[in-house]
């Protein structure tokens, strides 16, 4: 482990010399800069010919940012510098076998390419209506820039809604853009978004900024999306939204070409306080129809969620609770596929060690957040999960990451099993903010660690061991 080591060590040293570049170059532009340097140790699931199943290896994720903003223009290009460490070579599962596959097996690569160039514009008078034309960022949930004035609000809008069917896959060591337009008319009260763009390569694989992979063409994705947004300064609490996503995959590869209209909608609600502190609910859904090569297609998704912040006592402790059910296909062998699809999702937000996903799952979780220190939060989930459907396929992904990868994989395949119970996971997360922050630059913590029993799915699969463990540190400077 030397050569991560001193590639902290070098990181470290760039960071404190960079703070002489971080500032607002005018009243209008500014420079942005980010870099995340994360340690990950799987112990993962086996199989009876598994070589690596425990593992580590750093990464390096580093952004610089230009932006400008006016009364009429905005603007915004980012460089996105990721670089690997010591990947491994034989690992069967987990983010090192992704991130060693996908990039041509290479156990130290890096690679710089553009992750977002953007114009935004304004009309003279009209400043409520806005176009935008380039690469950026589209985050499902999160279509109007501005936050809830409830910041428990924001908090569930951005960590519980939003991602679900499109994201820009950040935790990944990559990341993933979309290249098109927007079209938006935010007032004060609501907004409405329509937008139209393309993919490009990314969350495992390193040559993003390339369109084309083996002879397949990740633009030959199109997604388009409509959104209205209800604001939390119509009725104080409420956040709520409706919107339709079209998703439509051309590029050809074997029995992979859905195309797929989905239509569906959240509210999200905090009440005043009652007692100590006060409740938040959560309901979230949606309803798919389309087809998938000659097949028809079909499916749904619902989630529930609610939870009490105690605001009155040491720590705020918040409980929350939920249940998640993505449909399944119980007849493989017909011409109706019913399997929720997630069109391409932000997938760890909602699988914090992902080792599954939302198609063909149900679950349900309890979750504690403490704040025993102003800046720090302490999360833990306990969560129980089974496949909706024990004739449909165990999945694994989260949309395309190359062109030549369709981004969803069954681990255990369709048809023939009688058995549903997928595992229990148990994590806890550790966000340390601002361990030190001066001169415009901030420095932040992260710390996770889970582990999951798998159940009979897991077993049929990974028949050695069906547990899995899993911790990661990330080290942020900010400025």
């Amino acid at each position: 482990m030397k050569r991560p080591i001193f590639t902290i060590l070098l990181a470290l040293l760039f960071l404190t010399t960079a703070n002489a570049f971080a500032y607002k170059i005018n009243q209008n532009a500014y420079i942005k800069f980010k870099e995340e340097i994360r340690y990950e140790n799987w112990s993962t699931f086996e199989k009876p010919n598994t070589r690596d199943d425990q593992y580590d290896f750093v990464s390096s994720k580093m952004r610089l940012g230009f932006g400008f903003n006016s009364k009429l223009i905005d603007a915004y290009s980012e460089i996105n510098w990721t670089q690997f460490f010591g990947l491994p070579r034989h690992a069967s599962y987990g983010t090192g076998a992704l991130y060693y596959g996908q990039n041509n097996g290479a156990r130290d690569v890096g690679k710089v390419g553009i992750d977002q160039l953007w114009l935004r514009g304004r009309l003279p008078g009209c400043e409520n209506l806005s176009a935008t034309i380039g690469r950026f960022k589209y985050n499902s949930g999160l279509e109007y820039g501005t936050k809830p004035k409830n910041k428990r609000l924001q908090w569930l809008r951005k960590l519980r809604i939003s991602q679900r069917l499109i994201g820009g896959f950040e935790w990944s060591r990559v990341g993933r853009s979309f290249d098109g337009f927007q079209v938006a008319w935010n007032d004060k009260n609501y907004n409405f978004t329509v937008a139209g763009f393309q993919p490009t390569q990314g969350g495992f694989y390193l040559d993003y900024m390339e369109n084309e992979t083996k002879g397949y063409k990740i633009h030959d994705i199109d997604i388009l999306t409509a959104v209205f947004t209800l604001k939390d300064t119509v009725i104080p609490g409420l956040d709520s939204q409706l919107f339709y996503y079209y998703y439509n995959d051309d590029r050809g590869l074997p029995n992979q070409d859905p195309e797929i209209n989905t239509i569906g909608g959240h509210i999200l609600y905090v009440t005043p306080k009652m007692g100590p502190g006060s409740f938040d609910f959560l309901v979230w859904g949606v309803y798919q129809t389309g087809v998938w090569g000659k097949d028809d297609q079909s499916g749904y998704a619902v989630a529930v969620e609610g939870g009490y912040k105690f605001e009155d006592i040491n720590w705020n402790p918040w409980v929350r609770g939920g249940f998640f059910q993505g449909s399944g296909d119980d007849d493989p062998k017909d011409n109706d596929r019913d399997t929720f699809f997630m069109m391409m999702p932000t997938l760890r937000i909602y699988a914090m060690t992902p080792w599954f996903n939302l198609m063909n799952t149900t679950y349900c979780f309890g979750q504690l957040m403490v704040k025993p220190l102003p800046n720090l939060l302490v999360r833990t989930d306990v969560t129980r999960l089974w496949l909706t459907e024990k004739e449909d396929a165990w999945y694994q992904g989260s949309g395309a990451t190359r062109a030549d990868i369709f981004g969803y994989k069954p681990l255990r395949p369709v048809g023939g099993f009688d058995d549903d119970d997928l595992g229990t996971m148990w994590d806890i997360s550790f966000f340390i903010k601002d361990i030190y922050k001066a001169y415009g630059v901030s420095m932040g913590l992260d710390l996770y660690y889970s582990h999951v029993w798998g159940d009979d799915v897991v077993e049929q699969v990974f028949t050695k061991d069906e547990d899995l463990d899993f911790f990661y540190a990330e080290f942020r400077f900010t400025f």
